[in-house]
C-alpha cells in the first residue's frame, strides 16, 4: 500500500513537472520549426575554414584558455584561504583546539566555510551576467566568475582533504608546541599536496568548459563568437568554434590526465613542473621564467588591463550598492513562484529524458553486451557499438547552454526549449556512466545465467541489475542536483526559468530585484543539496553474490 501511495505521489508530482516545463511534443513535428531546424543542419556544413575566420577561431580558442587559466590561479588563491580556515581540526574540533570550541577563530571557520558555501551555489554564468553589468563586456567579467565560482568548490574540497590527513605528524607537531599555521605548512601541506594537485588539475578541466559558454552573457571567449555567428545566421562559423572548442577540450583533458596519473604514483609531491611549488620549494630559474610568462599572458588576455581605467572601479561601486536592499515586496516574491516552478519541472522532466535515452545509449554502448563472444553478427554489434560511443560523445560535449540555442530552433523560446537541451546533454553523461557501471559488475552471476541458457537480455535484467542499480541510482541523483543548478541559467539563453527573470532584471536595470534571485537560486540549489544528501545511500561495493540464481530468487 506503500509502495503505491508513494508511486502516485511521484507520478502527480512529475505530471505537475510536464505542466511546468511546457512540455509540448507537437511542436517537435511543426512545419515551421521543421524548416528552422533543416536550414540550420544544411547550414552547419561546410565549415568556415576561410582564414580570416580560422583566425577569429583560434584568437577566441586562446582567450578562452586564458580566461581558464586566470580563472582557475585566482580560484586556488582564494580557495586556499578559504579552505586553510574552513578545516575544522585546525580552528573548530580535534587535538589542536585544545578545548578551545566557539572562541573567535572558530566563528571565522564557520563563516569561511559558509562563504564558500554560497559561492558555489551560485552558478558561474550567474556570477558572469553580474560581473558584466560590473566591469562591462569582455573576458575580465568570465574570468572573475571562473574565480568566484570556483573558489567556493576549492575551498570546500580543499578543506575536506586537510581535515581527512592522518592525525599522527599533526598531533605530534602540536605537542611540540607549534602554531595552527605552522602544523599546516609543515605536517597537513605535505600529506595533501598530491591530491590538492589533482583536484586542481581537474577543476580546471571544468573551468575550460564553463569558459566556453561564459560568452553567452557577453563575458568573452568562444561563447561569445558562437552567439554572434549564430545571431548571423552563420551556421558554418558555429561548426569551426565549436570543432575548435573540442579539440580545446580534448588537449587540456590528455595534459590534465597526464599530470594526474603522476600524482596518483607520487602521492605526496608529483613530478615535473608543479614539484617545486608543491613542495614549497623555490623553483629553477627555467621553470620560474616559464610560470611568469604564462601567468602575464593569460591574466593580459583576460583583460585585467582594463581594470587600470579611472572609471572602473566607480562603476563598479554604484553597480554593487544598488544591489542592495535586495526587492522583498509581495508582488515581486509573489511573481517568482511560477519562474521559480518552471525551474524545478525543467531540472526534473529534463533528467527524466536524459534518463530515459541515455539507458537506451547504454545497452549498446556496453562493451560486455555488445562484444558477447558467444553473440552472432558480431561486425554488426560492433557497428551499433561504436555509433553509441560516438552518440554519447556528442551529446555530452556540447555544452548545455549549446544545445538551448539549437533546441529553440526547434520548439520555439521557452521551458520546454530547456528541457530538451538538459535532456540530450545528460543522455550523453548518464548513458556513459551507466555503461561503464554496467561494464564493471562482476561477471559470475550473467555467466552462471549464461551457463544454464539465459540469452543477454535475462542477463542484463537479472544478473547486471541488480548489483548495478544503487551506484545507477546516486548517479542519477547526483546528475539531478547538476542539472537543478544548470536550469537556473538556461533561461539566459531563452530556456525560461528563474535564468529569464534574472536576465530580465538585469537587462531592465532592477538590480534590487536580481539580488533577491540570486539568493532564491542559492537557498534553492541548498536545499534541493540537503535533500539529496538526505536521499543518496551509499552505493553498496560491487561484490560477487553467492549465484545468479540467488540474485533471481531475490528479485523475485
Amino acid at each position: 500500500m506503500k509502495r503505491v501511495a508513494l508511486g502516485g505521489a511521484v507520478g502527480a508530482a512529475f505530471i505537475l513537472c510536464w505542466v511546468g516545463a511546457g512540455v509540448a511534443p507537437s511542436s517537435l513535428l511543426d512545419p515551421a520549426n521543421l524548416r528552422a531546424v533543416g536550414a540550420f543542419v544544411r547550414g552547419l556544413f561546410p565549415p568556415d575554414l576561410s582564414p580570416g575566420f580560422l583566425g577569429v577561431a583560434a584568437a577566441a580558442t586562446v582567450r578562452t584558455l586564458a580566461i581558464s587559466i586566470a580563472g582557475t590561479a585566482l580560484s586556488v588563491i582564494l580557495g586556499l584561504c578559504l579552505g586553510v580556515l574552513a578545516t575544522a581540526s585546525l580552528w573548530r574540533r580535534g587535538p589542536l583546539v585544545d578545548g578551545r570550541e566557539g572562541g573567535p577563530l572558530a566563528l571565522l571557520s564557520l563563516a569561511a566555510r559558509g562563504i564558500a558555501r554560497f559561492l558555489r551555489a551560485v552558478p558561474d554564468l550567474v556570477w558572469a551576467l553580474l560581473f558584466v553589468v560590473a566591469f562591462g563586456l569582455g573576458p575580465l567579467p568570465g574570468t572573475l566568475a571562473l574565480a568566484v565560482s570556483y573558489a567556493g568548490v576549492l575551498g570546500r574540497v580543499y578543506a575536506d582533504l586537510f581535515e581527512a590527513v592522518p592525525e599522527a605528524p599533526v598531533v605530534a607537531l602540536h605537542a611540540a608546541g607549534a602554531s595552527p599555521l605552522q602544523v599546516f605548512v609543515a605536517a597537513i601541506w605535505p600529506q595533501a599536496a598530491g591530491s590538492v594537485a589533482a583536484y586542481t588539475l581537474y577543476s580546471f578541466e571544468c573551468c575550460v568548459r564553463s569558459a566556453a559558454v561564459l560568452g553567452f552573457v557577453g563575458a568573452g571567449g568562444i561563447g561569445a563568437e558562437i552567439t554572434l555567428s549564430m545571431r548571423l545566421f552563420e551556421y558554418g562559423q558555429v561548426t569551426t568554434l565549436l570543432g575548435a572548442f573540442v579539440v580545446l577540450v580534448l588537449c587540456v583533458d590528455g595534459v590534465s590526465r597526464a599530470l594526474r596519473g603522476r600524482f596518483r604514483r607520487n602521492a605526496v609531491h608529483g613530478s615535473g613542473l608543479l614539484q617545486a611549488p608543491l613542495e614549497l620549494r623555490p623553483m629553477r630559474r627555467g621553470f620560474r621564467f616559464l610560470w611568469v610568462i604564462v601567468a602575464v599572458v593569460a591574466f593580459a588576455e583576460a583583460g585585467f588591463g582594463s581594470l587600470l581605467a579611472p572609471d572602473v572601479l566607480p562603476h563598479v561601486a554604484r553597480f554593487a550598492a544598488q544591489l542592495f536592499p535586495p526587492d522583498l515586496s509581495p508582488p515581486f516574491l509573489a511573481s517568482i513562484l511560477t519562474p521559480l516552478w518552471q525551474t524545478v519541472a525543467i531540472s526534473v522532466v529534463g533528467t527524466v529524458l536524459g534518463v530515459v535515452l541515455g539507458a537506451i545509449l547504454a545497452v549498446p554502448a556496453t562493451a560486455s553486451i555488445m562484444f558477447d563472444p558467444e553473440a552472432r553478427l558480431r561486425r554488426l554489434r560492433a557497428l551499433a557499438y561504436g555509433v553509441a560511443r560516438a552518440t554519447l560523445a556528442v551529446l555530452r560535449s556540447i555544452p548545455e547552454l549549446v544545445w538551448v540555442l539549437l533546441c529553440i530552433l526547434a520548439v520555439g523560446l521557452g521551458p520546454f526549449a530547456g528541457v530538451l537541451a538538459l535532456g540530450l546533454h545528460t543522455a550523453g553523461v548518464l548513458g556513459k556512466l551507466y555503461a561503464e557501471t554496467l561494464e564493471e559488475v562482476p561477471t559470475g552471476a550473467p555467466e552462471e545465467l549464461r551457463a544454464i541458457g539465459a540469452p543477454a537480455l535475462q542477463r542484463l535484467v537479472w544478473a547486471a541489475w541488480p548489483q548495478a542499480r544503487e551506484t545507477l541510482a546516486s548517479y542519477t541523483l547526483l546528475r539531478w542536483e547538476n542539472n537543478l543548478r544548470v536550469s537556473t541559467v538556461v533561461g539566459l539563453a531563452g530556456g525560461g526559468g528563474l535564468g529569464l527573470a534574472l536576465y530580465n532584471a538585469v537587462q531592465l536595470g532592477f538590480y534590487d530585484r536580481a539580488a533577491t534571485l540570486v539568493v532564491v537560486v542559492f537557498v534553492l540549489v541548498s536545499v534541493t543539496d540537503a535533500l539529496a544528501d538526505r536521499l543518496r545511500r551509499k552505493p553498496a561495493v560491487q561484490r560477487e553474490p553467492e549465484s545468479g540464481l540467488a540474485l533471481v530468487a531475490e528479485a523475485g
